[in-house]
């Protein structure tokens, strides 16, 4: 300290020595921070404030401005960590380094083998025998939950594969990667749909640190799972919940948890955990040993204030993320499943047959609806389940998802049980089918009463799981596991899939006296409350299908309710037209139809006004195979078909080209199309004699598309309104139609486009051309359309949706439509900002609801 010395105070030396000191400290500022803060010389929020500023040696010059506010008793702190280092600099003591070793020697002996689906008891599978690569994506917090988790898995997955996928992709390697010049990454959260791979991914991080693979740089992982934490009714303390399944650390914990900043803790599975909403505490504990409630110790890791430098991987589905502590994540990975090489790849391992696996992807390729289900891991393992047990089963291949879970069914009640004897011998021995179609009821009563309740996991105590005891299916279709508390010890059941329990839900509501959940029905007003039942909706259509209830009496001796069966054929065909005739959404309804895959109930549809609207939900594959059969189902003019913001692009559009010449309206606003995807829709306008209106509303069009559209109206000239509302367009754009209106264009709607109202009235002065808005019934129609589309959006589209109408000038807001619209949906953001829990997304909302409220 004879620099320091040399001056009369340390803050002083602070200003003498500013620049030798930034030169000196820009390699260990992060250390020498967390020093300051463990001196107390610092605060959590100097801490924060100096971590946002853009590279390293920003970083020091703010220490160095934080000083000198501080005064003469931090800058004696500040060069006394100088002088001894930060954590960073501390050197492992021996025992420390043998502790190392012994650690990941437990970890990787608990963690060699997957746990995986459906496994035969005693069965181990090794992760090098079977385990493949998953995609893993930077991404948003979570999923849109509006729609069941699974189903809205094909619409990231389609938003991932759009994306620019070099730039998104990432490995576990990079999990905790900093980029130049941006603050450390501690905070990971890793979200997925179920059956997605997370906890997997968490058994092989954990394996490969236990085999010593360099990626991981942390001293220590510590594990903790949700299913374990529930057990736990009392106030403990992270020292106890470390060591209760690592009591090897229990001599060097002290020094474990100092060296934090080498220490990598695990959270898995939050969605599980019971008590999840309610981790964003203001009650902190600061001190690994204080006693406290579970919820204030695990708000506090995330939160940063128990073991600020501790950096900490939580796994979550996305039904729980917005109860994440607002704030705590520095990244969000999306886990996206397999890609199509890496489904190859699993069947090579599945099968261990290259010729065979060869052969069962082939014929999966060739089935959409399968290799659409593949890219989820958990999917990928049924599928195979089927291929190799079930090539018996019946003679053509599952058409629909409810045909791949009953032969799931089937194919694993005769690998894992004597179901294969049974049914073989029913007529000789009738109690035996008896026998085993109880069992199966046994456990759909569990699954439709716990999904009712919203529950995926089940405790040996819960009195539900108990009438299971004696019942031979429940290692074949339960996960168990056997959660450990100090005093108790629980077996906590799930099934091998979400989507399991879902169709064993809807299986044992159609073959009981149990009545259809009233909020199965599109007529229940909250759709986010009925969404989790969407699925279920689809498989209860399938299990009431004639193929699949005759097979399922046929092999396992269920037999479905004729009243049911009726009673739900009728529901789908008055669903159907009244959807239809009123333009309501009717997605959900036509894959019921499609499960079915019964021709005859499509027919009362046949109507005048025929309107199918899915808009507003980015479409899958399997979404473009249940609008496609109904489509091809129906006959004539389509009075509407609504594609708004649904994702669609050139390749949609061509699997679409059958259907759009029948339409009169058709609406494909809010997709980005390309010139390829334009030049689609203007092949369709040079055919069609039904389109009188198209709306291509914020599609990222401009001039050169435009002029493709003209020419093929040019050449049919039915086409009535066309509404470009929020693209590229300008007056040069505009000119190439200038031959077209007033006829056959009557309206063309170019607001909020490269176009200037003086130079529009001066230049195309057409009364046709829309560029600037007017108080007629026009804009109050179209105002009345946009509300009810925000009124049933989510929050996250609901602020994309007010990103676009809220440019608008303030001559406008004038007309009558215009105060009344906004006014009501001021109202509506009011609304949804009090419910919001998202963090984010409530600024935005609170942002336009200022610009509304003005």
């Amino acid at each position: 300290m004879a620099d320091v010395d040399a001056c009369r105070s340390c803050l002083a030396a602070v200003r003498v020595l500013r620049v030798s000191l930034v030169d000196e400290l820009e390699g260990r500022v992060e250390s020498l921070l967390e020093a300051l803060v463990s001196r107390e010389a610092f605060t959590r929020d100097d801490r924060e404030l100096v971590l946002c500023q853009p590279g390293p040696r920003a970083r020091v010059r703010k220490v160095l401005d934080i000083l000198e506010c501080k005064g003469e008793e931090a800058a004696r702190a500040f060069f006394s960590a100088r002088s001894h280092g930060g954590p960073s600099a501390r050197t492992p003591t021996q025992e420390y380094k043998k502790l190392q070793q012994k650690h990941k020697d437990v970890l990787r002996r608990r963690s060699e083998s997957m746990l995986f689906y459906n496994s035969r008891h005693g069965e181990k599978i090794l992760f090098s025998e079977r385990y493949v690569d998953l995609v893993l994506a930077d991404g948003p917090r979570g999923l849109e939950v509006k729609r069941h988790e699974v189903l809205a898995f094909g619409r990231e997955r389609l938003s991932l594969q759009q994306a620019s996928a070099p730039q998104r992709k990432i490995t576990p390697a990079e999990l905790f990667s900093t980029a130049a010049g941006k603050r450390p990454i501690r905070k990971v959260l890793v979200t997925g749909v179920a059956g997605i791979g997370k906890t997997v991914l968490v058994q092989k991080m954990l394996s490969d640190f236990g085999r010593g693979e360099a990626f991981l740089e942390f001293d220590f992982v510590v594990h903790m799972s949700f299913r374990d934490l529930n057990l736990i009714d009392r106030p403990t303390s992270l020292r106890e919940l470390v060591l209760r399944k690592n009591g090897h650390l229990a001599k060097e914990l002290d020094a474990v948890l100092a060296n934090d900043d080498r220490l990598l803790i695990v959270l898995d599975g939050f969605d599980e955990f019971r008590r999840y909403r309610s981790c964003d505490v203001d009650v902190f504990v600061t001190e690994p040993g204080d006693a406290a409630d579970v919820t204030e110790i695990l708000g506090s890791l995330l939160l940063g204030e128990l073991l600020p430098n501790a950096a900490v991987m939580l796994t979550s589905r996305p039904t729980a993320v917005d109860h994440v502590p607002v704030g705590c994540i520095d990244r969000s990975v999306l886990v996206a499943g397999f890609s199509l090489a890496q489904v190859h790849d699993y069947f090579l391992r599945y099968f261990q047959d290259a010729a065979v696996a060869d052969r069962t992807f082939a014929a999966v390729s060739a089935n959409e609806l399968m290799l659409t289900l593949c890219y989820i891991p958990a999917f990928c393992n049924i599928v195979c389940c089927i291929l190799k047990d079930g090539e018996d089963l019946c003679g053509e291949s599952p058409k629909t998802m409810t045909d791949i879970y009953v032969q799931y069914l089937v194919a694993l009640l005769r690998s894992h049980t004597q179901a294969r004897a049974e049914v073989g011998l029913r007529e000789r021995r009738p109690g035996a089918g008896r026998q085993l179609s109880d069992m199966v009821l046994k456990l759909g009563r569990l699954a439709f009463g716990k999904l009712m309740e919203h529950q995926t996991l089940f405790y040996a105590s819960d009195p539900d799981v108990a009438a299971l005891e004696g019942c031979g299916l429940v290692s074949t279709f339960l996960d168990r596991t056997v959660a450990q508390e100090p005093g108790c010890t629980d077996e906590v059941f799930s099934f091998a899939h979400l989507t399991v329990q879902e169709f064993f839900a809807a299986l044992y509501c159609a073959v009981t006296e149990q009545p259809f959940p009233d909020a199965a029905g599109p007529e229940e007003e909250a759709e986010s409350a009925r969404a989790h039942l969407d699925l279920f909706s689809r498989f209860l259509a399938g299990v009431l299908s004639d193929r699949n209830s005759s097979f399922l009496w046929r092999q396992v001796g269920l037999r479905c309710r004729m009243d049911k069966v009726e009673a739900y054929r009728r529901k789908i065909a008055t669903d159907l037209k009244t959807l239809c005739g009123t333009g309501a959404h009717v997605l959900n309804c036509l894959h019921c139809l499609f499960e079915q895959q019964d021709e005859s109930l499509a027919s009362g549809v046949r109507r005048a006004a025929l309107r199918v609207n899915v808009s507003d939900e980015t479409l899958s594959r399997m979404d473009h195979s249940a609008i496609g059969y109904f489509l091809r189902l129906t006959k004539g003019k389509l009075t509407e078909l609504d594609l708004t913001g649904t994702g669609v692009n050139c390749e949609s559009l061509r699997g679409f080209r059958p259907f759009l010449p029948r339409c009169e309206r058709l609406w494909l606003g809010e997709n980005s199309l390309d010139m390829d995807a334009v030049q689609v829709v203007a092949d369709v306008l040079r055919v069609s004699e039904n389109i009188t209106h198209l709306g291509l509303g914020w599609s990222n069009i401009g001039d050169e598309e435009l002029r493709a559209l003209c020419s093929a109206v040019r050449v049919n000239k039915q086409l009535q309104e066309l509404w470009l509302e929020g693209n590229r367009v300008s007056c040069r754009g505009l000119f190439s139609l200038s031959d077209l209106t007033p006829y056959p264009l009557k309206t063309v709607v170019a607001i909020w486009n490269d176009v200037y109202d003086l130079e529009s009235e001066s230049e195309l002065g057409r009364d046709s051309i829309t560029v600037s808005f007017t108080d007629d019934d026009m804009w109050e129609a179209w105002g009345d359309w946009i509300f009810k589309r925000c009124e049933v959006s989510s929050n996250e589209k609901l602020v994309t949706v007010l990103h676009k109408v809220c440019k608008i000038s303030a001559d406008c807001l004038e007309a009558r439509w215009a105060k009344t619209f906004y006014r009501q949906l001021s109202q509506l953001v009011k609304r949804r900002i009090e419910g919001c829990t998202e963090d984010d997304t409530c600024k935005k909302l609170m942002k336009f609801h200022g610009i509304l409220s003005s």
